[in-house]
């Protein structure tokens, strides 16, 4: 699937993920597609929780030789 940006989340967990794709959409605009990639299983619940809380579309996820991937569609 296309993307317009990749947000590198591997490695982080608990809040620091959310606040690094925060701060990362902030530079982007509406319609554009981010590919969020994360190593923790975690992220399963917190990305669409947070896609649901901030509005923001969760395109699709999907798993792939241990890492996690999440295109989102900025609002």
């Amino acid at each position: 699937m296309e993307y317009d940006h990749f947000v590198d989340i591997k490695g982080m967990c608990c809040s620091a993920p959310v606040i690094h794709l925060t701060k990362e959409f902030k530079s982007m605009k509406s319609g554009d597609i981010v590919l969020a990639e994360s190593n923790k299983v975690s992220m399963l619940n917190d990305i669409p929780s947070y896609c649901l809380s901030t509005k923001n579309e969760l395109i699709k996820q999907q798993e792939k030789d241990g890492l996690f991937h999440f295109w989102i569609r900025i609002r």
